[in-house]
């Protein structure tokens, strides 16, 4: 009897853990992909690394953003954490 209660425990907190942790970061990572595939010219993006920029081409995987007047740098769009708002 105390195995049963020890597996039906183990089975909750796995289940905890599905629906505290693992669920809404699954849900984030697909809402990150889904705006780093929606990116366009013009929009203004901030990166991982904290850098703020403006779109101003995208390739299939990268995209160039200008961090400053004469200052432009290519990154792979995964590196896009948002929109700046």
């Amino acid at each position: 009897m105390q195995n049963i209660y020890n597996i039906v425990i183990f089975i909750g907190i796995f289940a905890l853990m599905y629906f505290f942790v693992i669920r809404p970061q699954n849900k984030r990572n697909k809402e990150l992909k889904l705006l780093q595939e929606s990116l366009k010219v013009g929009d203004k993006v901030v990166t991982f690394a904290g850098i703020y920029g403006e779109i101003v081409e995208i390739g299939t995987s990268t995209v160039i953003l200008k961090i400053s007047q004469k200052t432009e740098i290519k990154l792979e769009r995964v590196a896009i954490r948002g929109l700046a708002s």
